[in-house]
């Protein structure tokens, strides 16, 4: 990357990376190469905006002209819907953005990829979905993300385990409206009788015994997906490994996304990658 670094000129253009913290951001490594492979003069940079200083960070980076685009992560996916122009409709439903184009006119047009993402990253597992019992932990914007992706993509049921009891709700409710039958249900911590776990809190980081749901009951034939696991393995993909589980991580999520993200970011529609990526 360090030999990219002579391309960055006054007419380039910059796609910032907010997060909190910022420093496990994979955004900036994955994408860079590729808008120099496809001639994009377009750089990703991380900013580390506290929730604090979110808005704030939003309104001078809109004020940018060379500014392409703002991804957003943990925790400005909900805060950063608020503050779009417009939105897709999978964010519309969903009720967050992770990627904002910022338009000629000046205005902040938000996108959510990382549903698709998600659902794509799984691969060959991706046919495990039709019919599954679904648990999943955490409510926030990349796991309505996921909800959202998972009951269009035809799971048979979803447990849905959140403290933040109106993110919750509102999880529930949107899943059951885009599957149109009643399909969300609160979850508890037990996981037998699901044929997949999917974790998209940063719990996962942290030791399992942390976890909200019994593990002792984890079968090889359960999926085990922890979004959290970007730079390195969490504790709960390493349990999952070491009873034979598949399994999926963060990375899979975002390599997944990485070309619609891009393609965003250079003025595309959204869902168009960036020259074909």
């Amino acid at each position: 990357m360090s030999g990219l670094v002579s391309n960055l000129n006054g007419a380039s253009r910059i796609y910032a990376v907010f997060g909190d913290p910022v420093a496990q951001v994979q955004t900036p490594a994955l994408i860079n190469p590729l808008f120099a492979e496809r001639g994009a003069d377009i750089w990703a940079v991380p900013f580390h905006v506290t929730r604090e200083n979110f808005e704030t960070a939003w309104r001078a980076f809109a004020a940018m002209p060379n500014v392409a685009g703002i991804g957003v992560t943990v925790p400005h996916k909900v805060a950063a819907f608020r503050l779009c122009d417009r939105v897709t409709p999978a964010a519309s439903e969903v009720g967050a953005v992770n990627s904002i184009q910022h338009a000629p006119d000046g205005s902040m047009h938000g996108a959510l990829f990382d549903g698709l993402g998600f659902v794509r990253g799984l691969g060959e597992n991706r046919k495990r979905l039709a019919g599954a019992s679904v648990l999943l932990v955490g409510a926030g914007g990349a796991g309505r993300a996921i909800a959202h992706a998972l009951a269009e993509n035809g799971i048979g049921r979803l447990s849905v385990i959140e403290i933040d009891a109106e993110a919750r709700d509102f999880t529930i409710e949107m899943t059951n409206r885009v599957a149109r039958r009643t399909i969300a249900a609160e979850g508890n911590d037990t996981l037998s009788g699901h044929h997949m776990l999917i974790n998209a809190t940063p719990i996962g980081l942290k030791s399992a015994e942390s976890f909200p749901v019994d593990l002792t009951t984890l079968e090889p034939e359960v999926l085990v997906a922890d979004i959290a696991a970007l730079s390195r393995e969490t504790e709960l993909l390493k349990l999952a490994r070491e009873r034979g589980c598949p399994t999926s991580d963060g990375r899979d999520m975002l390599k997944a996304q990485i070309g619609l993200i891009a393609g965003f970011a250079a003025g595309h529609a959204a869902g168009t990658p960036l020259d074909g990526a």
